[in-house]
């Protein structure tokens, strides 16, 4: 028994230093760029030695792929939390998951960060950007949006440019929000941020017919 309790308690502590080690190259990425990045600058904001984060992740490029699909990982599984609870009709549930998209780039800024200046820039880098994040999260929106448009909620002809239109304009807005918090200053008030991203980005799909 003692024994047992020794190895989860090695396991939670195992947890906790990569999810540490995770936050703090999500910042430093987000920052500084893939580029501009270091593993000895991400090992010191987790407090952790270097060699401990190439141990657990390899090199600076299986750190990044690593944050990068857990991000996926995470966008696709609070999706689907939100897809299992939501009951309402097609146009109802298609508006709850945009609306959890814009909860989950605004909880952290760093997220659309890091995947717009990735997806634009070395093609390896975008591919795994596409494969990890953007083809998996748009598999979960392309049925909602189909059936949402089936049932005249929406009109989405190509219903993967809707997504997509939608989610670049989100990452812009949220990437650029200081400069948009001194040309609207009531911007800079969390919540006031998130119910204009949702009146401008969301609410007028559902306002035609």
């Amino acid at each position: 028994m003692a024994e047992r309790q020794r190895r989860g308690r090695r396991r939670a502590n195992n947890n906790a230093t990569e999810r540490s080690i995770g936050e703090a190259a999500l910042r430093r990425f987000a920052d500084a760029g893939f580029d501009g990045a270091s593993l000895r600058d991400i090992a010191a904001e987790a407090g952790v030695d270097v060699a401990l984060v190439s141990y657990r992740f390899g090199s600076k490029l299986d750190l990044w792929k690593a944050i990068v699909a857990r991000v996926g990982a995470t966008m696709v599984e609070r999706l689907r939390g939100v897809s299992r609870t939501e009951t309402t009709d097609a146009g109802s549930a298609l508006a709850a998951a945009m609306n959890a998209f814009i909860d989950i780039n605004c909880d952290d800024d760093a997220i659309p960060r890091v995947l717009l200046r990735d997806a634009s820039h070395d093609p390896e880098r975008a591919a795994w950007v596409f494969d990890h994040v953007s083809r998996p999260v748009l598999d979960e929106f392309l049925p909602l949006i189909e059936r949402a448009t089936a049932g005249g909620a929406v009109t989405a002809p190509i219903p993967a440019l809707f997504f997509l239109n939608f989610a670049y304009g989100l990452a812009g807005h949220v990437i650029r929000r200081a400069t948009l918090a001194r040309l609207a200053p009531e911007l800079a008030d969390e919540a006031a941020f998130r119910a204009a991203l949702r009146a401008t980005l969301v609410e007028p799909h559902f306002r035609h017919g």
